[in-house]
C-alpha cells in the first residue's frame, strides 16, 4: 500500500505542475478523466483555475472545448485532480475568456477568481488576462 501512495502522489504532483503551467502561460490541455462511474474519457479542456471544492478535494475549473462527459453541462465544468488520469500540454494558447471569443456570446462569463462550488468561494491560482473582465 505504501508504494501505491508513492506512485499516486508522484502522478498527483506531476499533473498539478502540468495544470499550474497551464493555467500560468493559458494553454489548453487534453485530459484523460475518470469520471465518478470508473468511465475513463479524453477530454480537451481550457484550465482557469485551481482550488479546493467544498469537500476538500482539489480540483481544476476548466472549460470543456469537446471529449466525454455524463452532465448536461458540457461547457464548464469542475474536475477533481485525483481523477485525472493523464495531461497533456498542446500547442493552443489562449488570451482571452472563452465568452469573449468570436461564437462564444452565448457561454457563461468566466467569473475570474471567485467560485462558489470551491472551498471559500475561491481559486487559489487562477488564469490572470490582460484586461478587465466585463
Amino acid at each position: 500500500m505504501k508504494l501505491y501512495n508513492i506512485y499516486k502522489n508522484l502522478i498527483l504532483e506531476s499533473a498539478k505542475d502540468k495544470i499550474l503551467q497551464a493555467i500560468n502561460d493559458k494553454i489548453s490541455v487534453r485530459i484523460w478523466y475518470r469520471d465518478s462511474n470508473n468511465n475513463l474519457e479524453e477530454r480537451y479542456v481550457f484550465i482557469y483555475g485551481l482550488g479546493k471544492t467544498k469537500a476538500g478535494n482539489e480540483a481544476i475549473r476548466a472549460f470543456q472545448a469537446f471529449g466525454g462527459t455524463q452532465t448536461n453541462n458540457s461547457k464548464w465544468k469542475t474536475f477533481r485532480v485525483d481523477r485525472i488520469s493523464r495531461i497533456e500540454l498542446t500547442n493552443f494558447k489562449f488570451y482571452k475568456p472563452v465568452n469573449k471569443v468570436k461564437g462564444g456570446e452565448n457561454i457563461p462569463k468566466y467569473v475570474g477568481p471567485s467560485d462558489k462550488s470551491m472551498l471559500n468561494g475561491k481559486l487559489d491560482n487562477y488564469v490572470i488576462f490582460d484586461y478587465k473582465i466585463k
